[in-house]
């Protein structure tokens, strides 16, 4: 599942860019970023749980 930045997140974990693979980890409850690298039409997907 991929989500769209400003949607809110479900789950934290290490999420990264569809189209530049950046990864950032995020916390539920928080709103996906623009990705950093500026891609313009990337959304987030879940990678991998955070480390414990």
């Amino acid at each position: 599942m991929t989500y769209n930045p400003g949607a809110i997140v479900p789950d934290t974990g290490i999420y990264w860019c569809t189209v530049c693979k950046l990864p950032e980890q995020l916390n539920a409850g928080q709103k996906f970023p623009e990705c950093r690298n500026m891609c313009g039409r990337g959304r987030w997907e879940k990678v991998e749980q955070p480390k414990e």
